[in-house]
């Protein structure tokens, strides 16, 4: 047999016994961000369970199953894992409220009753997620913290136009733009309120009988401006 029968072709031998080399770089960063994402979600969850005077670096990398040196990694400060958490709710809340109150407003359809009963439940859902909880915590903590204060005020007001722009992109009969505000300031305030009472007794009946009384206000104002049947 020859030299040249018994040569194996190239391509089989590069492809026996070996496999193809991991992008080390790309892993890295897939990596990197899989570990930013399980801590923003553990400050998240401290938040909610403990409080942000007690949220500290080393309970959220324990939280997160990450290392004391990963943590600092990543987040070299307290503050700096906090700063990124406003900007990680700040999205999060935007995209749940898109699709909480997604196909609520039909534009083809008339606006009815029972639309504006289902975007109430929708605003009450809202108010009770844990990426709202959250950020109401840090909020209150930023009255008397102000490096926290000028972390979050700028993002808060971004938000907010952010916010009522996605009202009245998901409620498209609220042509109006004054009696959205309007309409869109009392259920956030109300909500709002009625989510942070915590303490109070009965809230859940107390929570219904509060959203059928605002169901029918804001059927009566949709009335007066012809969006509702």
């Amino acid at each position: 047999m020859s030299a040249r029968s018994e040569a194996k072709p190239k391509s089989a031998v590069a492809i026996k016994g070996k496999r193809p080399k991991r992008n080390e770089k790309g892993w890295q960063a897939e990596k990197s961000a899989i570990t930013r994402s399980a801590i923003l979600e553990a400050t998240i969850q401290c938040l909610l369970e403990l409080g942000y005077a007690n949220t500290t670096t080393a309970l959220i990398a324990s939280s997160a199953g990450v290392s004391r040196g990963a943590m600092m990694h990543h987040f070299p400060s307290r503050m700096l894992v906090m700063r990124a958490v406003v900007d990680f709710l700040h999205g999060r809340r935007l995209r749940e409220y898109r699709e909480l109150m997604a196909d609520i407003d039909e534009p083809q359809q008339p606006l009815t009753h029972e639309a504006t009963a289902k975007s109430v439940e929708a605003a009450w859902r809202y108010v009770n997620l844990p990426s709202f909880v959250a950020y109401q915590e840090l909020l209150a903590a930023s009255r008397t913290d102000l490096e926290l204060q000028q972390v979050i005020g700028p993002v808060e007001k971004d938000f907010e136009k952010q916010f009522l722009d996605t009202a009245k992109a998901v409620f498209p009969h609220w042509k109006n733009i004054a009696r959205l505000e309007g309409a869109h300031d009392m259920v956030h305030f109300l909500m709002k309120g009625m989510a942070l009472s915590h303490m109070d007794v009965r809230k859940k009946a107390r929570s219904k009988r509060v959203m059928a009384y605002l169901t029918t206000i804001l059927s009566d104002i949709y009335k007066e401006a012809n969006l509702i049947e």
